[in-house]
């Protein structure tokens, strides 16, 4: 985590194992130089924190800080499988957490977490914490223009306290990636 602290946003417990655990996976498999991805992760972090603490969802932070970090990571994993970047996000988080002990958090709401916070179209069902991270990650894309609800002083911190970096050459990469590699996933996976 970085130094700076601003209190006005929510923080993961940084001496949690989870934390340590997912800062060093993401160090060890992200490819990219420069701070983008990192703070893409951070602020997608922080924008569920806060659509969970206004809708009063329970989530363990630091399960909601690993889930942030390696959320992404099956894009350029090269040691997981599934049949699409989201399942290889979730390979890697089984693969990574396999000897750790996890918070008591259902283990399909961790699953839709990670398969579902690309999803456009509303997902029937979606527990509110999968929804929470859906809802984060379309805050973060707008870049802070859909707000669910929150107002606009408690996100515009957010991107301040993470400007996007080189975001948009990662975001380059990545649908390169994804066309590349699995075209489908824009439409079974992203949308549907």
């Amino acid at each position: 985590m970085d130094a700076t602290t601003d209190t006005s946003l929510p923080s993961p417990p940084t001496e949690h194992p989870l934390v340590h655990k997912a800062d060093e996976i993401f160090e060890r498999t992200s490819p990219y130089e420069g701070v983008g991805l990192l703070h893409h992760c951070r602020r997608l972090y922080h924008l569920t924190s806060l659509l969970m603490e206004a809708r009063g969802v329970a989530f363990d932070p630091a399960l909601a800080y690993f889930i942030a970090m390696v959320h992404d990571l099956g894009l350029v994993s090269e040691r997981d499988e599934g049949r699409n970047y989201l399942h290889r996000s979730l390979a890697l988080f089984h693969r990574e957490t396999a000897d750790m002990a996890l918070p008591d958090e259902d283990p399909e709401v961790v699953e839709q977490c990670i398969l579902y916070n690309h999803r456009v179209l509303s997902v029937p069902g979606l527990s509110p914490a999968a929804e929470c991270f859906r809802n984060a990650v379309m805050i973060e894309h707008s870049r802070g223009l859909l707000r669910f609800g929150l107002p606009k002083e408690r996100v515009k911190p957010v991107f301040e306290r993470y400007p996007r970096g080189n975001f948009d050459r990662v975001l380059l990469d990545f649908t390169w990636r994804t066309i590349r590699r699995e075209p489908l996933t824009l439409v079974s996976g992203i949308f549907l």
